[in-house]
């Protein structure tokens, strides 16, 4: 079980609304929220700023400090704080706090942010390194209760596994879930594949789960999970993350860039790893 929610902020309005959502969440799971922000002493920055490392280390503390006394106060739940003065990254950061009951919840700007991050921002080297599930909430998502999950899967043996993250959602919020598959044409091999595993996968989740399973022929990836997410009203997104060496990560991140018009279109996306 998720027992602690790791949200790191920067204070924007982006990390503000990650934040919201992290504490609502928390409040779901009966877990810990720890907020997060590391403070970089790279020369140039400290140049840049103006502000010496420790006033700038002093001031993160004090916001935080008030803001776990907010998010206690609103939700009634256990939240810490840390600030972390390092020239270490963020995904380095927060890999030494994390650990199999963690989540990572963490805000992106929609279109812009998810474009940029395939080129190394923040949110998609935390995604990379990350040993955990990470949520990533976009900056016009507000938290409300997950009625309904697509789950986007490729048959892939590690996304079976990645569905055992995945129940811990289901059960929680009770949610109905669709598992969506795309292929590209369909065939008499890829039937009796998709035939197969949807009996093992069912076999092994609980009676009460609530799963549907639906099979699209596209060339589209992110434009037919956009779609199966409009017309199912789902209001949550799940991938597995898959380290496939340079080729199939370029095309990995392709489809990622392009699922920027969910991300725009308000749907948190919740990346598990294995």
């Amino acid at each position: 079980m998720i027992k602690k929610i790791i949200c790191p902020t920067d204070f924007s309005t982006v990390a503000n609304n990650a934040v919201e959502y992290a504490a609502k969440l928390s409040s779901q799971f009966n877990a810990e929220l720890q907020l997060l922000n590391v403070e970089s002493f790279f020369p140039e920055e400290v140049i840049a700023s103006g502000v010496s490392i420790g006033g700038k280390a002093a001031s993160a503390s004090e916001m935080l400090k008030d803001t776990c006394a907010e998010v206690k106060k609103a939700f009634n739940i256990s939240c810490t704080y840390e600030v972390e003065v390092s020239n270490a990254s963020l995904e380095r950061a927060i890999a030494g706090k994390e650990n199999e009951n963690t989540l990572v919840v963490m805000g992106t700007n929609g279109v812009d942010d998810l474009y940029q991050y395939i080129f190394g921002t923040n949110t998609y080297h935390v995604i990379k390194n990350a040993k955990c599930p990470v949520l990533i909430v976009p900056d016009n998502a507000r938290y409300e209760v997950v009625k309904k999950i697509v789950f986007a899967w490729d048959y892939n043996s590690q996304d079976k596994l990645s569905l055992s993250q995945l129940s811990q959602f289901i059960n929680i919020f009770h949610s109905e879930t669709i598992l969506l598959h795309i292929s590209k044409k369909e065939t008499d091999i890829g039937n009796d594949v998709f035939r197969a595993l949807k009996d093992e996968i069912l076999s092994n989740l609980k009676n009460e789960s609530i799963i549907e399973f639906e099979r699209i022929y596209s060339k589209d990836i992110p434009g037919s999970i956009n779609t199966c997410m409009k017309q199912s009203n789902a209001n949550l997104l799940a991938l597995t993350f898959y380290d496939r060496g340079l080729i199939g990560n370029i095309f990995h991140g392709t489809v990622a860039k392009e699922l920027s018009e969910t991300v725009a279109a308000g749907f948190p996306i919740l990346v598990l790893h294995v």
